[in-house]
């Protein structure tokens, strides 16, 4: 329904008002009365957004300026003033995020002046995003501010040199001094830089330069090949079946060395524009693309890069490379979750290469976990760390002897069945140290030193305190010196640790090597149980609610357990299991409000199991308990046949007896079941038990003074003709029957 026009236009009036007198309180409170009538009028929240920012409500003209970006797409002031705000939030890479928003709305209106001011505002933001300078330099570039653009690409060689990236700070500090040859900056950068390439370039040390190297071999090898009939080299395997090559194989011999020499000498034009006609003639190597991909990664062209690496990270000696550079594209355009995902996938192909096959399961499982916990926490911070830690390592001279070193540490400290990944090593300071602590560390439990075990272990997190195995160890260790209240307690610590990290499958393991220390600690039990149904593991949770209700049932909790089986039988309910464990709590939750007294709430219980399993006998033999304790005996009577005809067709005569018994000796005054007992007895020849039963059944009727059926039982003993038929009669006589 449309708004009141004359209240609207009241409250727009009066807000106006306050806003010229600096009432903003007022005017903000007379502009949501105006909202409120006609909540799609723009400038009315643009006021309202106004006098919040003037408030210092950052948050809440945070949240009005959004609005405005989202009912007016294309404007670029509301994101313009989200992004002042994010400032004030201290909230930066959000607020770089949201410039880069108002850039791209101002070049769609041709504002490129506006969209430079923006993409600068950014790269003060987060200096180290390279993407940003890029965008810059271009933009200088077109426009004839050449200095201007040096001037950024000099920020990028600066960026590149602080990541260790010495090849491409070279070519960003060539790319200034092209466009600005009077640029001392750019002379000195390129002057060290070539010192210290020329230094790298015999060792070829990272992923990236050997897998290079490796591809440029593989093509110039091509060329010296004879010519065969079929597909040659895998040349053609990835063309269109009904497609021909564009050019003749002289041709592409020509273009593949062309591109070769050009990439070796450094020609990056010449190697781009050769390589692309190769592909445009359907020449779709892996190394072509994996070449291509590296020399647009190389001049900072990182979406065109990413369109090829990507297709080349199933080829398994490109595999490691192209993950690699992929993860410093994506690094480079500030898309650290992207960068980290691919930079793990490049520690999974090492570690993976330097472990047991049996173990490779187990391996992959923990960089599962940890791709998760980067992605859950989104701490960029945490993954720039990350990220350059590898870096690091992987251009580090003689990384792959380093790796198999660090594996057999690893393998020389593996106690338990969680693996350790080298992911969380190369992160860690100090790795070298803290693998010779807890490697002496073992050694003094092996010799069961535990005293100077622990030692070495407060050692070892003294120097990586987050490096949470040092931990485990240190646990282990109270374990065996029977602190188990402090063994529980680490454990439980690190349960919560990994939870932070989304590491569900190493917090689940801590919890359970906490409740292996101390079984009765209910708060764990129930932490362990809410960590299982937040990953839908339900089974496993209704065990644990299982064990949980017994403890609380062992310590005298009644109240408590039967809480905790009704949990897990009203999980189980949801989730449709029918499985033992489920059935099993189910009827430890009868049981519970059978032992409370409430009888009523115990029959429903084991009905529904009998309606759910109608082979279970013990639940049927609850219902029909229940139901005489409850008064309702013809129901007893009729479930309690059922439940003997069972047992009668299945020749199981003894289970007929047991139940009668327990029952009869239960409700002893239950004519029903005193007769069939007896009857039982009878059938199995035993008349003087028979009798006995009848004999006690006829005194309780006498008792309760119902004679007509107390004669009725009489005269069935007398038909049985015991020893003592004349003591029988002569009661019959007396009760003047």
């Amino acid at each position: 329904m449309p708004g009141n026009r004359s209240a609207f236009n009241a409250a727009i009036k009066k807000g106006h008002n306050a806003a010229w007198d600096g009432q903003w309180k007022k005017a903000a409170d007379e502009y949501r009365r105006a909202l409120g009538e006609f909540p799609e009028e723009v400038s009315v929240r643009a006021s309202l957004a106004h006098a919040l920012e003037e408030l210092g409500q950052w948050e809440n003209a945070f949240h009005e300026y959004q609005q405005l970006a989202k009912m007016q797409p294309r404007d670029p002031v509301p994101v313009a003033r989200m992004a002042v705000l994010l400032e004030k939030l201290k909230r930066p890479a959000e607020a770089a995020g949201a410039y880069l928003q108002v850039a791209e709305l101002y070049l769609s209106t041709k504002l490129s002046a506006k969209a430079v001011e923006a993409w600068r505002r950014a790269s003060e933001l987060e200096p180290d995003r390279t993407d940003l300078h890029l965008k810059l330099a271009e933009t200088y570039a077109r426009g004839g501010q050449f200095a201007a653009a040096a001037t950024e690409h000099i920020a990028l060689a600066r960026i590149y040199k602080k990541r260790g990236e010495d090849s491409k700070a070279l070519n960003a500090a060539r790319q200034a001094q092209t466009l600005d040859p009077r640029n001392s900056a750019a002379r000195v950068m390129i002057e060290d830089a070539e010192r210290m390439e020329s230094a790298k370039s015999a060792s070829l040390a990272s992923p990236m330069g050997a897998a290079e190297k490796a591809a440029l071999s593989r093509l110039a090898e091509n060329l010296f090949e004879e010519p065969a009939a079929g597909p040659k080299d895998g040349a053609d395997e990835q063309r269109h079946p009904t497609e021909r090559p564009a050019i003749s194989q002289i041709e592409v011999d020509a273009l593949i060395a062309h591109a070769v020499d050009a990439q070796m000498h450094h020609r990056v034009g010449e190697a781009i524009e050769a390589y692309r006609k190769l592909l445009a003639a359907g020449i779709a190597r892996p190394e072509v693309k994996f070449n291509l991909g590296l020399l647009y990664f190389e001049t900072m062209r990182y979406d065109e890069a990413v369109a090829f690496l990507a297709e080349t990270t199933t080829d398994h000696s490109l595999a490691l490379a192209s993950h690699y550079a992929l993860g410093q594209c994506y690094r480079a355009q500030g898309k650290m979750d992207a960068a980290v995902e691919h930079f793990l996938q490049v520690v999974k192909i090492v570690d993976l290469g330097s472990v047991r096959r049996e173990q490779a399961d187990d391996l992959i499982s923990v960089y599962e976990g940890l791709a998760e916990s980067y992605a859950a926490k989104g701490d960029r911070a945490e993954a720039e760390k990350f990220s350059q830690a590898l870096e690091d390592f992987l251009n580090s001279k003689g990384w792959e002897d380093k790796v198999q070193q660090v594996r057999r540490h690893l393998e020389a400290l593996h106690t338990t069945d969680e693996q350790t990944s080298l992911a969380e090593v190369i992160e860690m300071p100090d790795s070298d140290k803290v693998l010779e602590a807890l490697a002496l560390s073992q050694e003094y439990m092996r010799r069961e030193k535990l005293g100077a075990a622990a030692e070495e272990c407060y050692h070892a997190i003294q120097l990586a305190p987050n490096y949470l195995p040092a931990h485990i160890r240190l646990a282990e260790i109270m374990v065996k010196q029977d602190r188990l209240e402090e063994a529980s307690f680490k454990y439980q610590t690190l349960a919560e640790l990994y939870m932070t990290r989304a590491d569900l499958k190493r917090a689940e393991t801590m919890y359970r090597h906490a409740l292996a220390v101390m079984t009765d600690d209910v708060g764990m039990r129930s932490r362990l149980i809410d960590l299982l149904v937040q990953q839908a593991r339900n089974e496993d949770a209704l065990e644990q609610y299982l064990i949980l209700g017994d403890t609380y049932a062992r310590l005298g909790q009644a109240a408590r357990a039967n809480e905790k089986f009704t949990e897990g039988a009203r999980l189980a309910t949801r989730a449709n299991i029918t499985s033992p464990v489920a059935l099993s709590l189910r009827h430890r939750w009868g049981e519970t409000r059978l032992r409370q007294g409430d009888f009523k709430g115990a029959l429903g219980i084991f009905q529904e199991i009998r309606q759910q399993s109608p082979d279970d006998e013990r639940a049927h033999f609850y219902i029909v308990d229940l139901e005489f304790r409850l008064n309702q005996a013809p129901a007893a009577l009729r479930d309690l046949e059922d439940l003997l005809t069972r047992y009668r067709d299945r020749r199981e005569p003894q289970k007929v007896t047991a139940v009668l018994e327990a029952l009869a000796q239960n409700y002893p005054s239950e004519q029903g079941l005193a007769l069939r007992l007896a009857d039982n007895y009878l059938a199995l020849g035993a008349k003087d038990k028979a009798v006995t039963v009848l004999d006690g059944l006829g005194e309780t009727l006498l008792s309760a003074g119902n004679k007509p059926a107390a004669a009725q039982v009489i005269r069935r003993i007398i038909e049985l003709q015991p020893t003592q038929v004349e003591d029988y009669e002569k009661l019959l006589q007396d009760m003047g029957e």
